[in-house]
């Protein structure tokens, strides 16, 4: 309680680490089984564990903290927390019994806190993400010490062959730091016990690996982003033990790692022009990542025979065929295939019955898609997109499919009605093809269904109400086909759990909305919730083997009067499009319900009456459009406090009155507004002519017209001197000499 007192005020930094949390808050004195990230031992009841990470700890830890009275502490867990200084450094050597200590991302400076060298039964010791420099002398004497991350830190110079023997080290992270390759004087022993090595985004060149061989234990070693202009050139090495090896994002002319027992290899932005012909001899090889090199050409056939390979990832090259039998694959030890992004053409390979991820989008692949498919038990994601695929969707696709991703092809004919109770979709895309007749009422059997695109067919049905059914759909998109009939009844009302994003634009819906339409639309627009406002993308984690592959599906939407193509779609993005329809009636009140509306295009519909002012509650609004309709009246002033709102367009209606200034919308283009009865105002002319009003006297009744001009003209001639003084000449002037005055100003 005492260290609690210690910190009155708790700050969070949310946007920096998500996951902070106020855990002292929790600490107190009704029931210690509750505290926060704190352990007592059963039969003492001391503090053994302080797991303070992310607490929102700020200020001072004073050297006479009660922290460190905790002599029994066997775990302390300082990372992420924002301390003004570090005078309570040196009392860490009193904690003595630490066998965990993470001091990570606190702003630490200069070099390793020499408190840390008295603490011999530390086993972790955890300072990345700070701004360390200077000797790695200070740890030499934890003898115990089993894994060092000092990643992200500013450490130069050479890795001292005195840390890479440390008797008990297993695992060290150096990564991120500004490391040279003086390792070819180094002389390691070969007893070493390190297992795992980090060295990535360093300056190591291809010498760092002799010396580094000599681990014999070595079993993981990270290599990636060097920053050197000479590519690695890699002859026969002693790695005898060695199982993962990355080496991405470095040049490499010559590679032959000698190592028998290598499992997973990671070859990706190395510049390699050919396949490295000693991959073949990797016996225990299970995954091989040599994507985004310039492999051109064909796919060597003694690829299909490695025995344990169970990945192969090879996009983004230049591959346009396969050497041998086009049924070469039937009997690789394959799960996952990934051929994007390269050049191949003809027909799409037979591929293994144990196949788990077909990744084949971007390429120029012809026919139709091969019937073996049908064949698949374990298929999750099959992406066929963006090829030149004719024919029809077969109708014995697995069912076991997660993700299908078939758009962008020139597929024909109906989607087939497919979808059983098992069905296992999550996402469905066949956007952009040439599909007709109606949607699959069997969809509705896939009730894990988030993603649903049509997009650019030739579908026509009506609006398909009954999707409300399916609890996880999150994605809608109907854009550009030949859907009809209204998208409201009363005997189907729409209540969605999880919509946030519906696009219906480019058919032809008709009918009017209850001003109560989006009232129970959806959930999750109606409010998100703080947890839900993540850095994160709509997609699937899938994983073979150690490694994990997500899946993310994309789509086009128009946003800011720009059709953008979303790559991945943001867990927080919503979006309602119903433009393009023959939508009617007035605008419904409800849509000011939906808070955290992002995207509303409402624009080339037959909508009438005014623009709810209750759309001042859409305080998430970043974009809006509303041309060409037939909306009439005032444009609420409410609008000008949308202080996200981005982009408006209420062009081509019927509006009336002065455009409310604000700083969003003031920034718009004329164009955005033009095409109305009446709209005055920036960017548009001023309401009240030539003169632009300072005060409110400006809303009383207008005078006459002679009255106005002379008024103006009077307060022209006395700008000088003042309005004041101007006014009282002009009325002399018109009073007694009306046609002196006339000829002066040559009115």
């Amino acid at each position: 309680m005492a260290f609690k007192n210690e910190f009155p005020i708790l700050k969070c930094h949310f946007k920096k680490f998500p996951s902070s949390r106020q855990k002292t808050k929790s600490w107190t004195s009704k029931d210690i089984r509750f505290f926060d990230g704190v352990v007592f031992d059963n039969e003492t009841g001391v503090v053994t564990k302080l797991d303070l990470h992310g607490a929102c700890l700020s200020g001072s830890l004073s050297a006479n903290s009660s922290l460190f009275r905790f002599h029994h502490l066997r775990y302390l867990d300082l990372s992420h927390n924002y301390f003004d200084s570090f005078s309570f450094l040196p009392e860490l050597g009193k904690l003595t019994n630490l066998d965990v200590l993470d001091l990570s991302n606190m702003g630490l400076a200069g070099e390793i806190p020499s408190s840390v060298s008295t603490l011999n039964g530390l086993k972790d010791l955890f300072l990345s993400d700070n701004e360390l420099i200077g000797s790695f002398s200070p740890v030499y004497n934890l003898t115990r010490l089993s894994s060092f991350n000092l990643s992200s830190n500013l450490f130069s110079g050479n890795v001292p062959c005195s840390l890479l023997t440390m008797p008990f080290l297993s695992t060290l992270d150096l990564s991120q730091n500004h490391l040279i390759d003086s390792l070819d004087s180094m002389n390691c022993s070969s007893s070493s016990n390190l297992e795992t090595l980090y060295l990535s985004h360093n300056r190591l060149s291809g010498r760092a690996l002799e010396p580094l061989s000599k681990l014999s234990n070595l079993k993981q070693l990270y290599l990636s982003f060097q920053n050197t202009t000479d590519p690695f050139n890699v002859v026969s090495l002693g790695f005898k033990s060695l199982e993962i090896l990355y080496l991405s994002g470095t040049a490499i002319s010559r590679l032959d790692t000698g190592s028998p027992n290598l499992k997973e290899l990671y070859l990706d932005n190395c510049s390699i022009n050919e396949f490295p012909t000693f991959i073949k001899s990797l016996r225990k090889l299970r995954y091989l990542e040599i994507l985004n090199n310039r492999l051109k050409g064909e796919v060597p056939k003694w690829l299909w025979d490695m025995p344990s390979l169970n990945a192969l990832l090879m996009s983004h090259n230049s591959l346009d065929s396969f050497e041998g039998s086009p049924k070469m694959l039937l009997n690789s030890s394959l799960r996952a295939l990934d051929l994007r992004s390269n050049a191949f053409r003809g027909s799409l390979p037979i591929i293994s019955p144990r196949l788990s991820y077909m990744l084949a989008s971007n390429n120029s692949f012809t026919g139709d898609i091969p019937l073996s498919l049908c064949n698949q038990s374990y298929l999750s994601v099959l992406d066929l997109s963006h090829n030149n695929f004719t024919g029809s969707i077969p109708r014995c696709l697995s069912k076991s499919v997660f993700d299908l991703d078939l758009r962008n092809n020139n597929f024909i004919g109906r989607l087939p009605d497919i979808f059983d109770k098992g069905c296992s979709l999550k996402s469905l895309d066949v956007s952009h093809n040439q599909i007709t007749g109606k949607l699959p009422r069997s969809l509705i059997n896939c009730t894990h269904l988030e993603y649903l695109n049509v997009e650019g067919n030739r579908i026509a049905d009506t609006y398909p109400f009954w999707l409300k059914e399916l609890p996880k759909l999150q994605v809608i998109v109907l854009r550009s086909n030949m859907f009809h009939g209204p998208i409201y009844s009363p005997h189907h009302p729409l209540s969605f759990s999880q919509l946030r994003i519906v696009d219906i634009s480019c058919n032809k819906f008709t009918g009017r909305l209850p001003q109560d339409y989006f009232v129970n639309w959806s959930k999750l627009l109606l409010g998100i919730h703080q947890e839900e406002r993540e850095s994160m993308y709509m997609g699937n984690n899938y994983h073979y083997g150690y490694n994990l592959y997500v899946y993310y599906p994309s789509m086009y939407l128009r946003n800011k009067g720009i059709n953008m193509e979303l790559k991945k779609i943001f867990v927080a993005y919503t979006a309602i499009d119903f433009s393009e329809n023959k939508l009617g009636g007035q605008i419904p009140e409800s849509i000011g319900l939906l808070k955290s509306l992002i995207v509303l295009n409402l624009s080339n519909n037959d909508f009438t009456g005014h623009i709810p002012s209750s759309w001042a509650n859409l305080t998430r609004l970043e974009s809006l459009d509303l041309s060409r309709n037939q909306l009439s009246g005032k444009i609420p002033q409410e609008l000008a406090t949308l202080s996200f709102l981005e982009y408006i367009n209420i062009s081509h209606n019927k509006l009336t009155g002065p455009i409310p200034q604000g700083t969003q919308i003031g920034g718009q283009p004329r164009s955005s507004f033009e095409g109305n009865l009446n709209l005055c105002g920036l960017p548009l002319k001023s309401c009240f002519g030539d003169k632009i009003p300072s005060t409110p006297e400006a809303e009383e009744p207008r005078p006459q017209k002679q009255e106005q001009v002379l008024n103006w003209k009077a307060a022209a001639m006395g700008y000088g001197p003042g309005i004041l003084f101007g006014l009282a000449i002009g009325q002399i002037l018109y009073s007694y000499k009306p046609v002196l005055f006339y000829k002066l100003f040559r009115i």
